[in-house]
Formats: structure tokens, C-alpha cells, sequence
């Protein structure tokens, strides 16, 4: 494993790393390695294409030179007679002599059959040198089973257009050789024969063994220069910059964002030293942000834990106690409220003015949380006691708007319906401020409870408000309600709207206050699904039983 070391108190602390350090050079070999053998391969295929090409050249050459000597009006009679004459005497004279002369294997004139599976020799001679081979007399007849179908082929298309051929053969032995094939023409133009010229390619192999060591000996210099370059440049502007930094973020996760200034020592402009200022400068923000995050983490918990005790104080604040009175048998009522946040704005409040009228009251303050939260229990505060020492609904709001004004730099304001039924008149005065028209219930059916609604409270100093009257007989129910209810959205933002209220409360006015509270609730929550709660939900219901 490689190592690195930095200076401490003197001494050399090693540093245990990754193999970056190995396996960089690795690559390099491997990519260099990779160039030389395909420049090689490369350069020895152009070499041997090029001295091909001059053994082609040369061996043409004799070729023609070849079939400058035969007489081609002969060849006919040749074939047909098989005994040598005077011309083919010095014709096999000429042609040995160039055979020699150009160091050729052989020089050889045949004549296919019809059928291209036997050939006839006319003339075929030897090099001298080529103790190993004899050469056939005119008239000798060789069978071309054992040739490849290239070769029939190659023959057939000469005889029949007059097209020569090359061929090469490689050996490892002997460098291997090159045939030329060419046509022989009588004087009528009419190809005759076949003059094939093979001429041996030793020489390719000692040129091919002195390129193949040359490039093999300067590849393995130049890469072994290159591979020394590489690890030194690399080590020292990449490997160990890096090593430094994979080094400290180690350091860093495994000691609470703390660094031991190795960073320091990486120098310059370059994109690692850019890095490695990064990580310095992202230590001191993680360290500073650990500890905002504790500190707010702190403050957090301290605001839940005052945020829970608000939310139980508000809700201790509402009424919980149904049936509310038990020497006042005639009223049933049952309420609800389910804030959006721990603390929400939504208010309701029931009480006895005296022994013969009930106050009920439902509010929405708008906002929501905290502000709002504050404001419901100014509101809720003063309009109880208004409706203790005041006489009529449109009084209360008239006192109560006025006392909301002052001071009201939040700019707050408040939905109210305020309703006081006379129990012995079987009679309701209310006034809305702003507020959804509840339900009332009558006769078994269920209709809106429709008024003029004023301008809501804290809206505006001075303001009168009106107030209304409904005579109510025995079993008539009032629900009451806040936005929440009708504005409740699904998850494709439509609105529970005021339309599903109402089906749904003129199905269920023979039930309980209860009852019709879970009834409706149900019913939001069938149709907001899993859709988040945007607002307070509030709900009150109040039946009249005797």
C-alpha cells in the first residue's frame, strides 16, 4: 500500500493512502503499451504492404520479360505434340537463365483443360539453387484437385479475360514467396496459357525481425521515459494533492468536522488547489452551521414544548362539556375544532345570559398560528363579556369591533356569528360579521340561515352592525361552522364548497348533534382524501329539544 508522509513535531508521520498511486501508472502503462502495439502492428502492416509491393513490381517485370521469349502461335502445336523443337529449346534456355538471373524459384507456362481440373505443362524451369525441386518436361500433366477454388478460379478468370493474378504466401521458415501469373497471347490475340513467376521473399523476414526488435526496444525506452515522467509530474500535482485532501475529508468525517492543516501545503491556482481551499473554508462553515443547528435544534424544542402547552391551554379554553347544562334538558350541542397548526385561529363558545337565554358563538380569525392564536383569545374574551352586559347581537359586535380596532397594528380581523336564542319564545336574534351562514335545520329539512352579513370585526372602527330574528320550535337544529369546512381542497385543488354541505346536512337532520358532526366530518375527509389540512376546521351543533 503507498504511503505519504507530513512533518509534525519534527518527526514523519506516514499516512497510510489508496492505490491511486499504483494504479495511475498502471493506466499509463497500459494506454502506452496499448499506442506502441497498435503503432506497431500499424507500421509493420504498412512495411510489408510496401515491400510487397516491390516484390510485386520486380516479379511482374520478369514476368513480361518472361513472355517476351515464348512464342505464343506455338504454344498450340507444343501441347499437341509434346516433343521439344529447336524454338522451345532456346525458349527453356532463355527462361532458366532469367529464373537464375532473377533469383526466381521457377518460371512455368501451363495449360488448363476445359474443365480446369488438369493443367499441362510446356515449360518449367528451376532455380539452380533449388536442389529440392524438379522440374517438369513439356506434355507432363498435373491434376488441380489438390488446388484451392481461389486458385481455379484465379486461373479460369485469366484464361477467359486475360486478367493476371498475384498471390503471396508468408512462412516463418523462409519469409515465403510471391506468384505472378500473366497470359500468354498467340499472334490472333487468344490467351494460350498460363506464365506463372514465383519469386521468394527471404529478405522480408530478416527486415521484418530488425523492425520487429528496433520498434520493440524503442517502445520499451520511450515507455519506460514516459511512465517515469508521468509518476513524477502526476504524484506531485495530482496524486498527492489529492492523497492531502482524501486524507483531511477523512479527517474530517471521523473527527466531528475537524481538520489537521495538511490543506496548507497544497499550493498554486490549480483546480485541486481550488479544492483543497474548499475544503478548508466548507470545515469552518460545517463547524459554524453545527453549531447554529444545535442552537436552533434548542430553540426548537423549547418552542414545541410552548407550543404545546398554547395548544392545550386553547383548548382548554373552548368548552369540552356536552351536554352542557343539566337542568337545561331543552338544548343539545355538540362542537369540534381541529386546528392546522398546533395553534389555530377558529374559536367557538356556548354560555347561559341568564336563565332563560343562550348565548352560542363561532369565529375565525384571520392567519393562522401564533398571531392568529392570540388575537382568538383577545376576541373570544371580549365578546363574552360583551354578551354578558350587553342586550342585543348587533350591540355586542358594535362594542366588541370598536375595542379590536385599537391597536390593531397587525391588521387582524375576525369572522363572527353571534347567536342568542330565547328559550321560553322559542326565538333566535343573531347578527353575522363576515361569517359563513350556518345550517339551519327545520320542519326535516335543511336550508342556509341567509342574512346580510356586515363587514367583519376589527375591519373597521365605528361600524353598526345589524341583527335578525328565526322562531325555532322543537327539534330545529343550527349548525354552525367555520370556512374551513367549505373550503377544505382535494388533492386536484377543488373545494368541498357549500353545495356538498348542504346535501350532506339534508341527510341527516333525524340524528344527534354528535352524530351530525361525524357525519360531515366524515364526509370532508372522504372527499379531501389524503390531501394536507390548509385550515381550521370548526363545527358546532345545536339542536332545540323541548
Amino acid at each position: 500500500m503507498a504511503k505519504f508522509s507530513s512533518k509534525k513535531d519534527g518527526r514523519y508521520t506516514h499516512l497510510s493512502i489508496s492505490s491511486l498511486f499504483v494504479r495511475l501508472p498502471l493506466l499509463i502503462i497500459v494506454f502506452c503499451g496499448g499506442i506502441s502495439i497498435v503503432n506497431s502492428m500499424f507500421g509493420y502492416r504498412q512495411f510489408q504492404r510496401v515491400f510487397a509491393d516491390m516484390y510485386n513490381s520486380i516479379t511482374v517485370q520478369s514476368a513480361y520479360i518472361a513472355e517476351s521469349y515464348i512464342n505464343g502461335d506455338k504454344v498450340s502445336e507444343w501441347l499437341r505434340s509434346g516433343v521439344p523443337d529447336e524454338d522451345w529449346e532456346v525458349t527453356n534456355q532463355k527462361l532458366t537463365q532469367l529464373t537464375n538471373i532473377a533469383d526466381l524459384v521457377f518460371i512455368y507456362l501451363f495449360v488448363p483443360d476445359e474443365d480446369y481440373k488438369n493443367r499441362t505443362y510446356i515449360f518449367d524451369t528451376v532455380n539452380a539453387t533449388a536442389s529440392n525441386y524438379k522440374s517438369f518436361p513439356l506434355g507432363y500433366t498435373e491434376s488441380l484437385k489438390n488446388k484451392t477454388p481461389e486458385y481455379i478460379n484465379n486461373v479460369k478468370r485469366l484464361m477467359l479475360t486475360g486478367k493476371r493474378y498475384t498471390y503471396y504466401s508468408y512462412n516463418k521458415k523462409n519469409g515465403g514467396h510471391i506468384t505472378t501469373a500473366i497470359p500468354v497471347r498467340d499472334s490472333a490475340n487468344n490467351v494460350v496459357g498460363v506464365l506463372s513467376v514465383i519469386r521468394p521473399m527471404k529478405e522480408i523476414l530478416d527486415v521484418r525481425n530488425r523492425y520487429r526488435n528496433s520498434t520493440i526496444i524503442t517502445s520499451v525506452v520511450c515507455l519506460l521515459f514516459i511512465i517515469a515522467l508521468f509518476v513524477f509530474f502526476v504524484y506531485h500535482w495530482i496524486v498527492r494533492p489529492l492523497l492531502l485532501i482524501t486524507y483531511e475529508t477523512s479527517h474530517f468525517v471521523q473527527h466531528g468536522g475537524s481538520l489537521t492543516g495538511l490543506l496548507k501545503k497544497i499550493k498554486g491556482r490549480s483546480e485541486l488547489a481550488v479544492l483543497a481551499k474548499s475544503v478548508e473554508q466548507m470545515s469552518l462553515d460545517m463547524n459554524h452551521y453545527i453549531e447554529d443547528l444545535t442552537h436552533m435544534a434548542a430553540e426548537k424544542e423549547r418552542i414545541g414544548a410552548e407550543l404545546n402547552v398554547a395548544t392545550q391551554i386553547q383548548a382548554n379554553m373552548l368548552p369540552r362539556i356536552f351536554p352542557p347544562y343539566e337542568n337545561h334538558q331543552e338544548i343539545e350541542l355538540f362542537a369540534t375544532m381541529e386546528p392546522a397548526k398546533e395553534v389555530g385561529g377558529d374559536f367557538y363558545d356556548f354560555f347561559m345570559v341568564d336563565d332563560d337565554h343562550f348565548a352560542v358563538i363561532v369565529g375565525d380569525v384571520s392567519g393562522k398560528g401564533v398571531p392568529a392564536a392570540l388575537f382568538m383569545v383577545i376576541a373570544k374574551t371580549l365578546l363574552k363579556n360583551a354578551t354578558l352586559h350587553c342586550g342585543s347581537p348587533a350591540e355586542i359586535f358594535d362594542q366588541v369591533n370598536n375595542e379590536l380596532c385599537e391597536g390593531n397594528d397587525a391588521g387582524l380581523f375576525v369572522t363572527c356569528w353571534l347567536g342568542i336564542l330565547c328559550i321560553s319564545e322559542h326565538k333566535l336574534v343573531f347578527a353575522n360579521a363576515g361569517h359563513p351562514a350556518p345550517v339551519l335545520f327545520h320542519n326535516g329539512t335543511a336550508e342556509y340561515l341567509v342574512s346580510k352579513p356586515n363587514l367583519m370585526l376589527a375591519g373597521m372602527q365605528g361600524i353598526k352592525y345589524r341583527e335578525y330574528s328565526v322562531d325555532v320550535e322543537t327539534g330545529d337544529g343550527l349548525f354552525l361552522y367555520t370556512d374551513g369546512v367549505t373550503e377544505a381542497t382535494n388533492a386536484n385543488n377543488e373545494l368541498y364548497g357549500e353545495q356538498r354541505l348542504l346535501n350532506i346536512t339534508r341527510k341527516i337532520t333525524s340524528k344527534s348533534s354528535k352524530e351530525i358532526l361525524a357525519t360531515i366530518k366524515k364526509d370532508v375527509d372522504a372527499f379531501v382524501k389524503d390531501a394536507p389540512q390548509f385550515d381550521d376546521i370548526t363545527m358546532l351543533e345545536l339542536v332545540l329539544k323541548q
